[in-house]
């Protein structure tokens, strides 16, 4: 080539390469198709919510309104009511439903049955429903007890119904039925009682209390009441009992034999232990009603210690002492001598 030419001659210019350039394009849109399908294959739910990042951004700004909107009620519910929400997800209601009249508490919250169950189990409350108060204990005992004092009044009513039976009664002049008679001869006894106080003073007093029975009932009376004493042995511990738990007992002073006068009781008690015309009554009868009779006695003055009406002071450690070595030599034959020999030492231990 000539000289002159070569310096004339235009600078050679490469010619792009298209091809290339679209085949460097093509393949990072099938690297990111592939990405994107890798990611949605394995991961949904990252994939979803990254596909809807562009919704929550869109709104974000609606929705941090609202959130504080959300905490400014709640605060003021809580400084209002005093109630703390724990769970930071209850949906609030408008301002005029939470702080209206006659919404409760327990309607903006109310507590599942789950809950209250696991509460009341870590509290340990009690069921007071079927637990029984101390009124409830009270109004049983109660109870017991004048089903107790019925029983009572129904032996004493079937034992005089049997008397009324019997024939060797007739031969006293009763005008009416026993039960009666008896109860008009117990009021007349208690309203004289004997004299308990200065009995040794002088004779005359010692033969009014030895005959007290006498003057007050009468001569056909004494002798009704030694031949029923003597006919019916066998029951008369039982009648002496049901008349003790009547007399003693406050829920048992309302029945038919019950309401007596209970400081008459105890001076006829004093009788029978502390004077001579009283020991002399109980010695004239056979052991077993002695010892009955003393032991009732003696029960009767410890009531009235405990309720502080002993006013005679009776000192009871003498005659219990003599009670209990007299049951133990010769009080097989009563049914109630374990019984009474129980209470006796307990007495003893009580006053010596």
């Amino acid at each position: 080539m000539d000289p002159s030419q070569e310096k004339t001659q235009e600078p050679h210019t490469p010619v792009p390469r298209k091809h290339g350039f679209l085949f460097i394009l093509l393949m990072l849109v099938i690297i990111c198709a592939m990405s994107w399908g890798c990611l949605y294959f394995f991961f949904p739910y990252t994939f979803q919510a990254i596909t809807n990042q562009v919704e929550f951004n869109a709104t974000d700004a609606q929705k941090t309104i609202s959130k504080e909107e959300s905490n400014v009620d709640s605060t003021s519910f809580k400084n209002k009511t005093g109630i703390t929400n724990t769970t930071g997800s209850f949906t609030t209601r408008p301002e005029e439903d939470v702080h209206s009249e006659g919404i409760d508490e327990s309607d903006l919250f109310p507590p599942s049955t789950t809950q209250i169950t696991e509460t009341k189990a870590f509290l340990k409350v009690p069921d007071i429903t079927s637990a029984p108060t101390d009124v409830q204990e009270e109004q049983e005992k109660t109870q017991k007890t004048l089903h107790t004092c019925d029983n009572q009044v129904n032996q004493l009513d079937a034992f005089y119904a049997y008397l009324d039976r019997q024939s060797y009664l007739s031969a006293y002049s009763i005008s009416s039925s026993s039960q009666t008679h008896f109860t008009e001869l117990t009021k007349k006894l208690l309203a004289n009682p004997p004299q308990i106080s200065g009995e040794s003073n002088d004779l005359y007093t010692i033969l009014k209390n030895t005959a007290h029975f006498f003057r007050i009932l009468g001569k056909d009376n004494i002798l009704m009441m030694k031949n029923i004493l003597d006919s019916e042995k066998g029951r008369f511990e039982q009648i002496l009992e049901n008349y003790f738990i009547l007399v003693t007992h406050p829920e048992c002073s309302k029945t038919r034999y019950g309401d007596i006068n209970k400081d008459a009781i105890y001076e006829y008690a004093c009788f029978f232990l502390n004077t001579m015309g009283g020991r002399l009554y109980l010695f004239r009868r056979d052991s077993l009603s002695r010892m009955v009779v003393t032991y009732y006695a003696i029960l009767l003055v410890d009531l009235a210690n405990d309720q502080s009406r002993n006013h005679h002071g009776i000192s009871l450690g003498p005659p219990v002492d003599m009670l209990i070595s007299e049951m133990e030599t010769g009080g097989s034959s009563l049914e109630g001598t374990a019984i009474y020999l129980d209470t006796l030492y307990d007495l003893k231990e009580k006053y010596q």
